[in-house]
């Protein structure tokens, strides 16, 4: 009886300590599958993801950006803002493999969950919509994309909510509308773009009153019209939000009403443009600036439209640019505009470098060497030389003198007169299509 109850506890003993073990060994498990899902962890996977991108292995990317999102619901919840690094590389990997319904699934995700943190934070809301404005942008620039004009619309009602939110929340005359509201202008110079390249337009879009107009029904004129108004009332808006507030600039005026002009220069209404050129250029001299700094403004040779809004005097900024203008060229469906300050190129093109270095001057001087009237002077490149081309080929010569050839400049401008600029270099960098091209033709 005593060996049998003994046996029995020996057997209970070995139960228990190989229930203990395994037990163990559970929870040991456990805990390696639960650190597995810890936010260095889903860091790791954004970046295994990116360098899959750089390595054109889009698709690889897509599996490490989707598993990085689920690692931060797991741990932050399901609406945590920390996805939007892992979400904002998942649509670049959808776009780079032209999947443009899974990137719309992606976006509209993504405009959910911003929308929730509006109530909680706006500028949270205005840090996702500035990246979501990004990605409708990139995803606008892509030559294969057969839908890029609404996603360039896309990206201005985006912009358009931010304003609103803006308005209610700081107020209808709160400087921190400039930056958005001047996105919303480059955009309208981007849709003008898109339009004088496709000629009619095919796709419907909301007008900024509100109105719907359908693209059809509008000629390229009347739409590169409609582009120009809005952005030259948005300009004015900007100018109205610094105009008689307590410690107004008349600087920041002055620089204004070199954006207007700019603007006008870019829908070819060069005389408007001249007047406001003039104007700020008597409006800075008022206003106290040194006239050597005034000159050296604009004697810099600025592709238009300006990528950004400079709304203070920074000579110092001025004097440091360097004399070779660098022109980052964007897409082919926006074969004039440079790529925006906050876009990034996409990330998986494994092309060289593709560039060239030009030679060109602005004119303002007839043939005969005489002061030229506005109507005779040049703002675009003109005795256009290509001095270096990498690669070297006739065609990318060719290639790069027709692109560089359509670029509009800011004009000099001498004591307020207009000035011949002799000598401008510009470093031209080609698009991703223009780099698949120059691949297809060496």
């Amino acid at each position: 009886m005593s060996r049998s109850f003994s046996a029995m506890a020996a057997l209970i003993s070995l139960v228990a300590l190989v229930t203990s073990a395994h037990g163990q060994e559970a929870v040991i498990s456990q805990q390696a599958w639960l650190n597995n899902y810890q936010r260095f962890y889903a860091e790791q996977l954004v970046e295994q993801g990116i360098l899959a991108m750089q390595q054109g292995e889009f698709q690889s990317a897509e599996q490490d950006f989707s598993k990085a999102i689920q690692v931060v619901k797991v741990n932050n919840g399901l609406h945590s803002a920390l996805q939007g690094p892992a979400l904002s590389h998942l649509i670049e990997s959808l776009l780079a493999q032209g999947r443009w319904e899974a990137a719309d699934q992606q976006l509209a995700y993504f405009e959910w969950l911003n929308k929730r943190s509006y109530s909680q934070n706006i500028f949270d809301y205005l840090e996702g919509s500035r990246e979501l404005s990004r990605l409708y942008l990139q995803a606008s620039a892509y030559y294969t994309n057969p839908r890029s004009a609404r996603y360039l619309i896309s990206a201005k009602n985006l912009n358009w909510r931010a304003v609103s939110s803006i308005e209610a929340t700081l107020g209808t005359d709160h400087p921190l509308l400039t930056p958005w509201l001047y996105d919303i202008v480059l955009i309208h110079f981007y849709q003008a773009s898109l339009e004088k390249r496709k000629g009619m337009t095919s796709y419907e879009f909301k007008s900024d009153d509100g109105e719907i107009v359908a693209g059809w029904a509008l000629g390229k004129n009347e739409s590169i019209q409609l582009s120009y108004s809005i952005g030259n009332e948005l300009l004015l808006r900007i100018c109205s939000l610094y105009t008689g507030r307590e410690n107004a600039s008349a600087v920041t005026d002055a620089l204004m009403q070199v954006y207007l002009g700019d603007w006008e220069l870019l829908f070819d209404n060069t005389r408007i443009a001249m007047s406001h050129y003039r104007n700020a250029y008597a409006a800075l001299d008022r206003s106290g600036v040194v006239k050597s700094e005034i000159n050296l403004f604009f004697s810099q040779s600025i592709v238009l439209p300006a990528g950004e809004l400079a709304i203070d005097w920074q000579p110092e900024k001025e004097q440091a640019l360097d004399t070779t203008v660098r022109f980052i060229a964007w897409s082919t469906n926006y074969p004039d505009a440079a790529i925006p300050v906050f876009h990034n190129p996409p990330s998986g093109s494994l092309a060289p470098e593709f560039k060239v270095l030009a030679n060109f001057s602005l004119l303002a001087v007839n043939s005969t060497g005489a002061t030229a009237k506005i109507s005779d002077a040049y703002f675009s490149p003109q005795q256009l030389l290509i001095q270096q081309a990498i690669p070297d080929s006739e065609f990318v010569r060719e290639l790069a003198h027709n692109a560089i050839g359509q670029l509009i400049l800011r004009p000099h401008l001498d004591s307020g007169a207009l000035d011949t600029h002799d000598n401008i270099e510009l470093e031209y960098f080609f698009t991703p299509e223009e780099h698949a091209m120059i691949i297809g033709n060496n």
